[in-house]
């Protein structure tokens, strides 16, 4: 068994325990990204509630036909947010 499918077998159960757990786990359900969900889980430890919505909001404006495009413009969101507050 591959690292990858290690990972997606222990979070098989996964159970939120607060908030930001819960919205990431949100998050990947709505981009249907749960095989990544230990990277929505990182991004909610660094970022709030309120930039992770804003960032999803903005992921979803645009029409995408790409599979993972939502998903991946989100993490580009944040990703700015987080550039913008180094600055």
């Amino acid at each position: 068994m591959s690292i990858l499918d290690q990972i997606e077998a222990s979070l098989a159960g996964f159970k939120p325990r607060n908030q930001a757990e819960f919205a990431a786990l949100q998050l990947a359900r709505r981009f249907d990204d749960l095989h990544r969900l230990p990277r929505y889980l990182a991004a909610a430890t660094r970022h709030s509630k309120r930039a992770l919505l804003e960032a999803a909001k903005t992921a979803v404006l645009p029409p995408r036909t790409e599979p993972d495009a939502h998903c991946e413009l989100f993490f580009e969101v944040l990703a700015e947010v987080e550039k913008g507050q180094q600055t």
